[in-house]
């Protein structure tokens, strides 16, 4: 089993992290100094073998043609288990999860990873079924997060929430149907925040395990952000509080 990475960052991100790449797909007619060039040369100092191709080529082993002239071929994504997350995190007064409730877009996942690596969040757990993996897209959109944030991927998101709490986490879902506006929750302090599907929300059961539910204001005409955007914006409510402290 192998994985592809696109990008001109999530490869470079790759590279540097220690992660195994077996073959690089790079774009031919690189120019010293380009952005390509410099993974070239990177590539080249791990010993990572380089194939030099035409952009139609690239564009038919791309998932979706933005792979910006470079594709590499690597290991699996490895998936961290919940508890070694919660693991890392158990001496932190201060800790963010960011768990999302059957979001299947993987540029959507990719988003939210690159908002929990900018906002220093401890992982991000996702269900194994109904939802989108670390394709890809999700690499691509994460822009090299990927490597540094843990993803968990878990069979019973319920269980795992509830297990979150027994470790000192309040559990705050994400609901445009909230009562409570975000600004009035409290935000700081150990919080795992849960977003659901776009259309769908949150699935009944998870909103149950559910410590409360918040919302953000709405003053135009659409009911609701994308869900990556509604992370980026809740996550920073949380860093705002915990700074605060």
């Amino acid at each position: 089993m192998e994985d592809r990475v696109e990008g001109r960052n999530a490869v470079s991100e790759t590279l540097s992290s220690g992660r195994s790449v077996k073959l690089l797909y790079l774009l031919e007619g690189v120019r010293p100094g380009d952005s390509l060039d410099a993974i070239r040369t990177a590539a080249g100092a791990a010993g990572v073998q380089i194939e030099m191709v035409s952009r139609r080529e690239l564009d038919r082993m791309s998932e979706r043609g933005a792979h910006q002239g470079v594709i590499a071929i690597v290991e699996p994504f490895r998936y961290t288990p919940i508890e070694e997350a919660l693991a890392r995190a158990a001496e932190k007064p201060a800790s963010l999860l960011i768990a999302l409730d059957h979001v299947t877009d993987p540029g959507n996942l990719g988003a939210v990873v690159r908002t929990a690596d900018v906002v220093g969040a401890d992982a991000v757990i996702v269900p194994k079924d109904r939802a989108a993996a670390m394709t890809p897209s999700a690499l691509k959109a994460a822009a090299g997060a990927a490597e540094h944030v843990p993803v968990c991927r878990e069979a019973n998101l319920v269980r795992v929430l509830e297990r979150c709490k027994e470790v000192g986490y309040w559990i705050v879902g994400a609901s445009e149907h909230a009562e409570g506006l975000v600004w009035d929750a409290p935000m700081d302090g150990r919080i795992v925040l849960v977003l659901g599907a776009e259309g769908t929300g949150l699935a009944r059961l998870t909103e149950r395990a559910c410590d409360l539910l918040v919302t953000l204001p709405v003053f135009g005409h659409v009911s609701s952000l994308n869900v990556s955007a509604a992370t980026a914006v809740l996550a920073y409510e949380w860093v705002r509080r915990t700074a605060a402290v």
